[in-house]
């Protein structure tokens, strides 16, 4: 063995194995960069580094087998050991392992040094981002055992946040992320870094018969140092509840260094109810609505309906009235579109007149009309959809839904860079907010950047763990790029966490598995009075191939609602197109996309390419 230690050594082939080695490492490190920079798949830097591992044992064999004499290239047989010349070429090898290590250590610190810079580079940002003017107002304390007490100081801690985001020159963190700390053993220093501010407000109430103590007091996160507290110990009424908040909001700018516009002390300072009674019954409903849960939501409408009963000046009762009934018809179809046509531009109407400058009104104004559009195709809706919302982030800066429902609109017009910039900017407000953070992916995946969205959606998922749409929307998004088996998985996870709204499209997976018995199985377990009863028929009747009865069924859905929806409208035209009736399909389809009917330049958008097609065929 020793000897042929020895023979490898006086053919150089260990020497040779070391340059190569070196080689190598430098040729991978500038192959990364420059692949990097180009934008390369994964599997190209992947295939180089292969290449360049199957070729070492290949060079290790020519190394042994030949000999670089003074007359060329020889095969080692061919040598004489008197006329051999290794022990020469060997001390070239040495000094040229030498010059190669001193190239490889020049690289690597050229690329950890470049490394660094931009750890520095992404550092700074979030720094910078983290400007004296930033503050998270952490989930208030309620001093007393008293359940009701506990809503009361959610709902004032929540409208202080509302009062603060009118102030311009501060970014105030929403209130679905800061909600994440409630009784969090993290510290201030922590949530600062992971909110992005430099200031943190923490808060006690206590409701005791007709007088309220609240304590308050502003911190600096990365100090600990308390910049200012105070305690106000009030007679239980609107205006000494809406005057501290206003005195809290100018007692920050104060300590942060800031001054409010006049038009800003304006509207801290507005008492929108005079009410006590009322206003306990818009902070209950706003903490409903919050949780987003069917009964939730309804529990929050009759909530708001009672504070409008109380005070019919209320602004803000009758907006967040539209709210709870729009989301009730979007997110749980618990109240029909024709219901939610006629009454939510009513109430959006009324607050209107009584606060022209309300940005709740606007951002509710802006979501109807976004829907309006999105339900009927009403052409002017997207546009004044823009403006109401654009209106409502110029009277609220710090107002991250309205930011998201401009996404949204944006989103409607195609407008993808605008409407990616909209949700990181809702994000960098309420940074842990889930369902911009999931839309975010969407947008990604509209552009074709799938590798992206599945990034975002996993992000999403590890930190909402029980929100069911990313797991939803990976399943849905995985079975469109043919990876049934890992669509299931993730559909079964949401499943879990939502079995009503996931139920569909885990029977479309398990069709396309080809598993109907599991298909069937997904969509049986509705009740008769359930919203999703009928829908869950018509999946029945679409897997067993009975599309006439499908048919009928969407038809009675149709026929039930005055303004039908636009994806009512198109499962309609599909069956129709299954059971031949293409003047019926044609008709759905045109009704579900107006601008369709032009027949010179029909206007085709992301939206209703599938309902085009549709048409081309059921035309033929």
């Amino acid at each position: 063995m020793s000897s042929f230690f020895a023979e490898l050594r006086r053919r150089n082939v260990i020497r040779v194995g070391i340059a190569y080695g070196i080689v190598g490492w430098v040729l991978t490190e500038i192959a990364s960069v420059v692949f990097d920079a180009f934008a390369f798949p994964p599997w190209a830097i992947q295939l180089f580094i292969s290449f360049v591992v199957l070729g070492f044992p290949l060079v290790l064999i020519f190394a042994w087998a030949f000999e670089l004499t003074p007359e060329g290239l020889k095969r080692e047989a061919e040598v004489d050991r008197s006329e051999s010349v290794t022990g020469r070429t060997g001390r070239k090898l040495d000094f040229a392992i030498i010059g190669l290590l001193v190239v490889a250590l020049s690289i690597s610190i050229v690329l950890q040094v470049q490394e660094d810079e931009d750890d520095g580079g992404t550092i700074a940002v979030q720094e910078s981002a983290r400007n004296h003017l930033s503050i998270a107002v952490l989930p208030f304390t309620s001093r007393s055992t008293d359940p009701e007490n506990a809503l009361f100081a959610d709902g004032i801690h929540d409208d202080l946040l509302t009062t603060l985001a009118k102030i311009g020159s501060l970014k105030v963190i929403s209130r679905t992320s800061v909600m994440e700390y409630r009784d969090t053993t993290k510290n201030l220093k922590e949530i600062g870094k992971e909110l992005g501010v430099a200031n943190v407000m923490e808060g006690a109430v206590q409701k005791f018969g007709n007088s309220v103590r609240i304590n308050v007091q502003l911190i600096d996160a990365d100090t600990d140092e308390h910049l200012w507290a105070e305690s106000y110990d009030r007679e239980l009424t609107t205006k000494n509840l809406f005057a501290i908040q206003s005195e809290i909001s100018q007692e920050i700018a104060t300590a942060l260094k800031t001054t409010l516009t006049p038009e800003e002390q304006s509207r801290i300072s507005a008492v929108p109810t005079e009410n006590l009674k009322a206003y306990s019954f818009y902070l209950t409903g706003r903490q409903h609505m919050a949780q987003r849960s069917l009964e939730d939501l309804r529990l929050a409408r009759q909530q708001f309906e009672k504070a409008i009963d109380e005070d019919p000046s209320f602004a803000d009762a009758y907006s967040g009235l539209a709210d709870s009934i729009m989301l009730l018809e979007y997110n749980h179809n618990a109240v029909s579109w024709d219901e939610t046509r006629e009454l939510v531009p009513k109430y959006l109407k009324a607050a209107a007149a009584l606060d022209k400058e309300n940005a709740n009104v606007y951002a509710s104004s802006g979501l109807y009309k976004s829907t309006l559009w999105d339900r009927e195709k009403v052409e002017s809706a997207l546009q004044e959809s823009i403006a109401d919302l654009e209106r409502a982030i110029e009277l609220n800066p710090n107002y991250a839904q309205a930011y998201f429902w401009l996404a949204l609109t944006k989103g409607q017009l195609e407008l993808h860079d605008e409407t990616i910039a909209l949700y990181e900017k809702a994000l960098e407000l309420d940074p842990l907010a889930r369902i911009p953070m999931s839309n975010l992916g969407v947008q990604y995946a509209l552009l074709g950047r799938h590798q992206d969205a599945i990034n975002q959606w996993l992000k999403t998922v590890e930190l909402h763990a029980n929100y069911d749409t990313p797991p939803s929307i990976l399943g849905v998004h995985l079975n469109g790029l043919g990876r049934f088996d890992e669509g299931l998985a993730w559909l079964l996870k949401a499943i879990k966490l939502d079995p009503v709204s996931n139920a569909f499209p885990l029977a479309g997976t398990y069709r396309n598995l080809g598993d109907l018995a599991n298909a069937k199985a997904a969509v049986t377990d509705f009740p008769a009075d359930h919203p999703s009863y009928l829908n869950s028929r018509v999946a029945l009747a679409w897997l067993d191939g009975d599309y006439e009865t499908a048919y009928q069924l969407t038809r009675q859905r149709v026929e039930s609602e005055e303004r039908s929806r636009v994806r009512t409208l198109n499962t309609a035209a599909y069956f129709a197109i299954k059971v031949g009736e293409y003047e019926a399909a044609r008709d759905y389809l045109l009704e579900a996309s107006p601008a369709l009917a032009d027949r010179v330049d029909p206007k085709v958008t992301w939206q209703d390419f599938t309902d085009t097609a549709a048409l081309a065929y059921a035309a033929q």
